[in-house]
């Protein structure tokens, strides 16, 4: 502060003093200190008053408080609710993504497993239908087979019905007959019997053994008829044939032979023995036929 203030200041305390030492001055503010007390008292019942309105204000205050801190706790209450709730959801979310992904694997692994299955099929299917053309190309061949068959049969039922006649005969017979006919097999008897030389010595066997083999006359004599017609297969033409239906003719000597029962040299046959084998190509007889004729 200056000097020049402070002069000033002096001053006025100087005359504030002065002021208040006179009656006047003090005198009001006597007054003005009543006035004060009273004031301060009716302050004083105001603010009794303020303070029951404040406590009454405090008191709603305080159960507003009271009702929101209550309502706080029901909206904490209802949040830890919904809080464990969405706790809950993301959980089951958690376990449904689990088990959608679980889900989608196994999907995954049965289209796999259906795709496999798919293409086994397709295998299965392709198979089944070479087998279907195979099964076809297999009946086809046996179709043929079994025409083959029937024509072998038919071809060789002949054969057989006859070797197994002639395997049918007495071992004794067949004895007689072991140099000109092959019986280990239908081939070797159809090989040996179609043979013109053996077919005229097979008739030499039969002529000379004629009287002794009785019962067997009428199955060789239908192998050599079957014989003669199997070699003239393989002459490709009818070039044998058997001198048998003679009887009643008259004897010929370039067609017969007499018997050991004829009594006399010529005559009407009576009964052919053993037809004989003419041969056509040739005009002439390979083996005339064994007759008897009566007195």
């Amino acid at each position: 502060m200056f000097e020049g203030d402070k002069e000033k200041y002096k001053k006025f305390l100087k005359n504030l003093e002065n002021a208040l030492a006179e009656a006047d001055i003090q005198k009001r503010i006597r007054e003005i200190v009543r006035d004060t007390k009273g004031l301060a008292a009716i302050d004083a019942v105001e603010a009794d008053k303020q303070n029951e309105h404040d406590l009454e204000k405090n008191k709603k205050i305080k159960k507003s408080f009271d009702e929101q801190a209550q309502r706080i706790a029901e909206l904490q209450e209802e949040n830890d609710e919904q809080a464990a709730s969405i706790k809950a959801l993301k959980r089951a979310k958690e376990q449904q993504e689990h088990e959608n992904s679980k889900l989608a694997e196994q999907v995954k692994n049965q289209a796999w497993e259906l795709a496999q299955k798919n293409e086994e099929l397709r295998s299965a299917a392709a198979a089944a239908g070479k087998l279907e053309q195979d099964y076809e190309k297999i009946n086809a061949a046996n179709a043929k087979l079994q025409r083959e068959l029937n024509a072998w049969q038919k071809e060789f039922a002949e054969p057989v019905k006859f070797y197994q006649l002639y395997r049918k005969l007495p071992a004794a017979v067949r004895e007689n007959f072991a140099n000109v006919i092959a019986d280990e097999s239908v081939i070797a008897f159809i090989l040996s019997g179609s043979d013109i030389d053996n077919i005229c010595s097979f008739w030499d066997s039969m002529k000379r053994n004629y009287y002794q083999l009785q019962a067997e006359r009428d199955t060789l004599l239908q192998i050599l008829e079957y014989l003669l017609s199997v070699c003239n297969i393989y002459q490709g033409e009818q070039v044998f044939a058997l001198i048998k239906d003679e009887e009643g003719k008259y004897f010929d000597d370039d067609l017969h032979m007499r018997s050991e029962n004829c009594s006399r040299y010529t005559g009407a046959i009576e009964r052919v023995l053993l037809p004989g084998i003419w041969n056509n190509r040739l005009a002439r007889a390979n083996r005339k036929a064994l007759v008897e004729y009566g007195a």
